[in-house]
């Protein structure tokens, strides 16, 4: 039977030590493609979901000679929009009644039309999703403009996810966060090779006394 070798036992250690850091690395590299198709497609899913809410059709009139809209020069809306925070807006108090106290309004945009001033909003912080911007917007009711809040967490928290994914940290860093997050782990194998070192030496020592 092969005699206890220490050293043999340091080495392996020490092979071994590598592996178990390189492991999850390696297969957290693998995967990190299928993470980000994930992401993507759950948020373009919460983008789509946001541009249906926002863009739902409104009522449009032919408009009659007893009409008498307000009219908007220049279209409905002034050119750009801000980006919302998706991680903590709150688009219930951008909504705004610009339309209220108009029966009937209308724009260059839409000869011989009109649209109902009490079915219309405009809000700042969905702005970003008008797919047509030659037609005014429906007014949200609270249940849907709490959807959108929560569509809005979950494109901010994909956006936070894919900048991880796509900017990852350098490698040292990699190392020492690994390490942290398995102290229990790199204390025993430091523990083993202490023990091991120990016992060499007290294993040599008499030889170094003949």
């Amino acid at each position: 039977m092969a005699s206890f070798s220490p050293v043999r036992l340091i080495k392996l250690i020490c092979m071994v030590l590598p592996m178990l850091w390189l492991a999850p690395v390696l297969a957290g590299a693998a995967s990190t493609e299928d993470e980000i198709a994930a992401l993507k497609a759950q948020k373009n899913d919460a983008i789509f979901k946001v541009q249906d809410i926002v863009n739902q059709p409104v009522t449009h009139l032919k408009r009659t000679p007893d009409m008498n809209p307000s009219y908007y020069q220049d279209g409905w809306f002034h050119p750009g929009a801000l980006t919302p925070d998706f991680d903590h807006v709150d688009i219930r108090t951008s909504q705004q009644f610009v339309y209220e106290g108009q029966q009937y309004v209308t724009s260059d945009q839409n000869p011989g039309e009109v649209f109902l001033g009490s079915e219309l909003e405009f809000n700042a912080q969905t702005k970003y999703f008008y797919t047509d911007r030659s037609l005014p917007k429906k007014k949200l009711t609270e249940v849907e403009m709490e959807e959108i809040n929560q569509l809005y967490r979950i494109i901010g928290h994909c956006n936070d996810q894919l900048y991880a994914l796509e900017n990852p940290d350098p490698p040292l860093t990699q190392v020492s966060q690994w390490i942290a997050a398995h102290k229990p782990v790199v204390a025993a194998a430091v523990g083993v090779l202490l023990l091991i070192l120990v016992v060499i030496r007290k294993r040599r020592a008499p030889e170094f006394e003949n």
